[in-house]
């Protein structure tokens, strides 16, 4: 880390030796020295970096150098804020200012006389570090900086990586399937351990396994934990039960947790992976507290699979009579198939030569993948013989047992990195073993430390940043890559080994602590650098060991991981850590940001996401060197400091979930280094008063690196059209994803939105768009005729919306998601019947919601995989089963929910076909169906049920609100994999169908608000009883009858009123549950209170059309059943 630090520091001389401090200070000549001796040193560093892990005077040597160098970086960037300072002071009366600043704290004078002996200090103290070096002969190596740049771009072109992986490795597979697929009546859960050295590819052949079709087919449930070096009861229990609810679960009591975990996994077949289990702690008992809990509550036939590298964790957690899987290395034609893919994929000169040296390096790695990728990929970029000889001499010096062989080669797949990577990948050890790593924060952290050296404006070190961090994937130093639905890579993971190699390298200069980590003698080093505390696994005992940061005065990175909402003592960190360039206070629960905050000048990322603060001190507008201010979810926060325009060096304003804020001040167009501005206020006529502090839409205009996220909201307070024009978003190609929102409740003023939204039209690489509350009658033609390569499309409270676009425009080819809700006029996509609906060749998700007019769609393609018909018209449906490709295409649709459609009386001809890849299927309130089967086409009419009306994929099967069916539908009987069945509301069924035993992979029965059929599922001697008895559990009425296959003893109702009473009482909690699912799966909307609150013209309060329709539905429901069915 020495290099990057040098050449940090070399950066910054250059502009103050040329100009700024030799005026200010008259220390030309000291800059020009110092300048000089770092070039000195630099130019052996990289010699002395590969020599330390072999030398130890030479570590020492590195690490009192390091020291000097950090204190030289930070003296220079006091230089620099100074500078930067001084220019925002004279812009008024120069000679006032120097006037009045003489006799004031911040007297230049007197600030440089103390800078000028810092300065000389540290120049005594380089000369003396570059007079020691001479006795190392060290080699004098000169990068080229071309060279440099084309190392770091060097990567795939393809996503081939994710493959490589998995060489080799299907007999193991299709082993473990088979042990997951059988079940043994004398084991309830069976413990299957994947036993190896670190690097074999144990995670990647889990995850394989764990994704495979055919095995999810097999459980309810999957759960996914990483467990790592801490086998604690506690933490287990809650990574649990976070990966089935995805939700941050509170650092609660033991019995609480399993009290919570057990409701959602009560008599589920579940399948659980623990992944890189260690032996630390009391393991032993953990397991055995762990299995005893597992087997109250799972379901026959669930597992477990454990990956370790030790074999005594592998044989304690195995079920008797289930031996380990111990995954071996590679054969040798796999190891070399899979490193000839990687070394070889570009043209190289030497032929023979180089194969013979790459079999050499290749049998080193013991068929190990981890390092057969690493090193291979080190190899690709060097087209010289001599080079891969000099890797193949250095890889034969690591002698031991195989996992030193291991270690060793990537630590040389290290060394051959670019400096620049090197720096980057060892910070990486800030984040705890296996965590999911966020991309876009640890560019923006690397930004704020000075990593990133891009030759181009700074506006673009973000780029770079993310360049690098591509090169280290494809290098595969990160792993496991999750892209968002613009294909940018969101979240990596880093190899246990990789992570300590970073470790390794990192030595006392970065620290990760977890709870109980000793703190002593460790903050109190100043060789302590970069600090993260991982507060998962003890929240309440980690807190305590923050107190002891007090002593640390050097830190520039302080990172909380997984912090829990608590206070914070953010007094202590500005005072004693007054070079931290990167601060996340991020759930410190701050009332108030202290004014101190002025002293860290050298910041250049700060997060202060979900707090409570109302206001910003207008002191953090000091911190002329932020780059990323984060302020996510500060929902109590009203105002932005009005100076915070002068942040020139803003990238990043992120504001996602201010809901307080009214406006942005005044003058934020001038910040034009911003990539990310998450929130853009229209404000109201009020601020635009004589002393205006609110900035007008118009500011946008040169914000043209604004990339990701924009939201512009309450357009309707625009009064003047010519600023919206301005804002030119059409040049913004940067912009991945646009919200527009009119707000709700107001008049529509129709011809005012319409000329606004067609000023604001997007570039055409926009991604994502979403309307709200527009008043026009059609949407603006860009949309159809610019966005051809929209992904996600979003129309939300388009009270006057009667069509999608007037005429014909181009379709769009790229778009997967089509989301409609709440657009009571519209009528068709296109406005008139003459012009063929449009084609969506991508489409994988559509949703339609409260849109009672919409008749004709579109056409789509068997590519479809979710759709939702909620209050919408019967034509609807028929129109979206008519379009579909003939049922002879593969379908691909897995889920299907049918909701409000009034004119429904039976489903569709020709729907089921369709449905032969469904997974789920949920028919609601839809008080006219009668019949679940619909006829058959005449191509059908020869084919039996099970030919044409079979869902042999269907696995959860739920109807409500049908109160004139009286049967379930026939071919349900084919649906051999289905596991959960939940009737409500169907008042109509009396009793279930005989061939109901044939469904034996049915797991889940519930009944409820079904008069009838509750009264004939009551207890074992009620009369379809023998139909369920086969069911693992049985839930009737709110009570459950029947679990894990055993009857329970219920109390009777003593009569039927009692009955009617029991089934209506926790209806309505019932009610709230369901409607809460409905959005799991869903995307991420900030609209869903507006869903039920807005609606044309209807203030917050008054009930929406989907409120009365589900108080008509249930009242429709009883009457039915009291008048014709009591």
């Amino acid at each position: 880390m020495a290099f990057a630090v040098a050449e940090a520091i070399l950066k910054k001389l250059a502009p103050l030796a040329a100009e700024q401090a030799g005026l200010l200070w008259s220390l030309k000549s000291d800059f020009l020295k110092l300048k000089s001796t770092v070039s000195s040193i630099k130019a052996v560093l990289l010699d002395a970096e590969e020599q330390s892990g072999l030398n130890h005077q030479i570590r020492l040597w590195l690490d009192n150098l390091k020291q000097v160098l950090y204190d030289a970086d930070d003296l220079l960037d006091d230089f620099s804020t100074e500078a930067l300072l001084k220019l925002r002071r004279n812009d008024g009366n120069r000679c006032l200012n120097e006037v009045c600043l003489f006799f004031t704290r911040s007297n230049q004078l007197v600030s440089g006389l103390v800078m000028a002996h810092r300065l000389k200090a540290i120049r005594i103290k380089l000369d003396e570090i570059d007079e020691n070096r001479r006795k190392f002969n060290l080699e004098t190596r000169l990068r080229d900086p071309a060279a440099a740049a084309a190392a770091i771009k060097h990567e795939r072109q393809t996503d081939s990586f994710v493959p490589y992986g998995f060489v080799g490795r299907e007999e193991d597979k299709k082993k473990i399937i088979g042990m997951l697929s059988s079940t043994n009546n004398e084991q309830k859960i069976e413990v299957i351990p994947i036993l190896g050295m670190g690097g074999l590819g144990k995670t990647a052949l889990a995850q394989c396994i764990y994704n495979d079709k055919d095995v999810s087919a097999c459980f309810q449930l999957k759960i996914w934990i990483c467990v790592s070096d801490n086998f604690d009861q506690v933490l287990l229990v809650r990574k649990m039960l976070e990966s089935i609810t995805r939700r941050k679960v509170e650092d609660l009591d033991l019995d609480i947790l399993k009290g919570e975990l057990k409701k959602e996994m009560d008599n589920k077949r579940f399948l659980l992976v623990l992944d890189d289990v260690w032996n630390h702690g009391d393991y032993k008992g953990n397991w055995d507290s762990l299995m005893s809990f597992w087997l109250q509550v799972g379901a026959v036939g669930s597992k477990v699979i454990v990956t370790t590298r030790l074999g005594d964790i592998a044989n304690h957690f195995a079920t008797k009579g289930i031996k380990p899987h111990n995954l071996k290395g590679l054969s040798e034609e796999e190891s070399w198939f899979l490193f000839e893919q990687i070394a070889f994929e570009g043209e190289v000169e030497g032929g023979e030569r180089f194969v013979d040296i790459g079999k050499e390096v290749m049998r080193k790695c013991v068929g190990v993948p981890l390092a057969i990728r690493v090193i291979a990929s080190a190899l690709s970029s060097k087209s010289n013989i001599v080079d891969w000889e000099a890797i193949r001499d250095k890889q034969a010096m690591f002698d031991g047992d195989d996992e030193r062989k291991i270690l060793g080669t990537l630590k040389l797949s290290y060394d051959n990195l670019p400096s620049e990577l090197k720096v980057c990948f060892v910070y990486c050890s800030l984040f705890p073993k296996d965590s999911n790593i966020d991309v876009k924060l640890l560019v923006q952290i690397w930004m704020g430390q000075g990593f990133i050296n891009s030759s181009q404006s700074s506006s673009a070190s973000f780029e770079v940043g993310v360049e690098y961090f591509k090169s280290l994937l494809s290098r595969f130093f990160f792993q496991e890559p999750e892209s968002d639905a613009w294909g940018n890579v969101k979240w990596c993971k880093m190899h246990d080994l990789m992570h300590d190699v970073a470790l390794g390298i990192a030595s006392e200069e970065i620290v990760a602590l977890k709870a109980l980590d000793s703190m002593e003698g460790l903050v109190n080093s100043n060789r302590l650098r970069h600090l993260s505390f991982d507060f998962e696994e003890k929240p309440t005992e980690t807190w305590k060991a923050l107190d002891a940061l007090a002593s640390a005065t050097v830190l520039r990175t302080f990172l909380p991981i997984n912090m829990p909402f608590a206070e914070l003592n953010c007094e202590m960190i500005f005072s004693n850590n007054t070079r931290l360039r990167v601060l996340s206070l991020h759930g410190a629960k701050l009332e108030s940001v202290p004014r101190s905050i002025h002293n860290l000048t050298h910041l250049r990322y700060l997060n202060l996401s979900h707090n409570h603060m109302e206001v910003l001190p207008n002191e953090i507008t000091v911190l002329v060197n932020l780059q990323v201010l984060i302020l996510d979810y500060c929902e109590n926060l009203k105002q932005l400091p009005r100076d915070i325009v002068k942040l020139t060096d803003l990238e990043f304003l992120s504001l996602v979930g201010c809901s307080s804020l009214k406006g942005l001040p005044l003058g934020i167009g001038r910040l034009t280094r911003l990539r990310e501005l998450s929130l853009f206020i229209v404000p109201p006529a009020s601020y635009y008063s004589h002393e205006a502090v609110a900035a007008r839409i118009s500011e946008l205009e040169h914000l043209d690196n604004l990339s990701g996220k924009l939201k512009i909201i309450n357009l309707e307070l625009v009064k003047d059209e010519a600023e919206v024009k301005a804002t030119s978003l059409f040049r913004k190609q940067h912009l991945q994803a646009l919200t527009l929102k009119w707000s709700l409740p107001r008049r529509v003023f129709a011809g005012r939105d319409v000329g606004v939204a067609k000023a604001l039209e997007p570039h055409n690489n926009l991604k994502e768009l979403e309307l709200v509350g527009y008043g026009g009658h059609s949407l603006p033609s860009w949309v159809s005729t610019t966005l051809q390569n929209l992904i996600r499309l979003t129309l939300f409270n388009l009270g006057r919306l009667k069509y999608i676009e007037d005429d014909a425009g181009q379709f769009l080819p790229r778009l997967k998601s089509l989301r409609i809700i709440n657009c009571p006029r519209l009528v068709s996509w296109r406005s008139t019947t003459e012009i063929e609906m449009p084609q969506f060749p991508s489409l994988s998700h559509l949703y339609i919601e409260k849109c009672p007019k919409l008749v004709r769609l579109a056409h789509f393609s068997a590519d479809i995989e979710m759709v939702h018909l909620r209050y919408v018209d019967r034509k609807l449906l028929d129109q979206f089963v008519a379009s579909l490709p003939p049922p002879s295409s593969p379908s691909r649709l897995r889920e299907l929910t049918i909701e409000g459609i009034r004119g429904l009386r039976i489903l569709p001809q020709g729907l089921l076909p369709h449905l032969a890849s469904l997974e789920e299927l949920w028919i609601w309130d839809c008080p006219n169906l009668m019949n679940l089967s619909p006829p058959a086409t005449s191509q059908q009419q020869h084919l039996t049920s099970l030919q044409f009306s079979a869902l042999p994929n269907l696995r959860e099967f739920y109807i409500r609100g049908l109160p004139r069916m009286k049967s379930l539908p026939e071919w349900l009987q084919h649906s051999s994999n289905l596991q959960m069945l939940r009737i409500r509301r169907c008042g109509g069924l009396k009793c279930l169908p005989k061939w109901l035993p044939k469904l034996t992979a049915l797991v889940t029965l519930e009944v409820k608000d079904c008069h009838f059929l509750s009264a004939r599922l009551r207890s074992r001697t009620a009369e379809d009883w023998p139909k369920v008895a086969h069911i693992r559990k049985i839930d009737i009425n709110y009570t459950t009858v029947q679990e894990d296959g055993n009857y329970l003893s219920v109390e009777e109702p003593a009569d039927e009123n009692q009955l009617q009473e029991q089934e209506a009482s926790g209806g309505e909690e019932e009610e709230e549950e369901e409607d809460a699912s409905e959005g799991e799966g869903e995307e991420d909307d900030d609209h869903e209170g507006e869903l039920e609150e807005e609606a044309e013209g209807l203030p917050l309060g008054i009930p929406s059309p989907r409120m009365w329709s589900d108080c008509i539905a249930r009242l429709t429901c009883n009457l039915f059943q009291r008048c014709f069915l009591g």
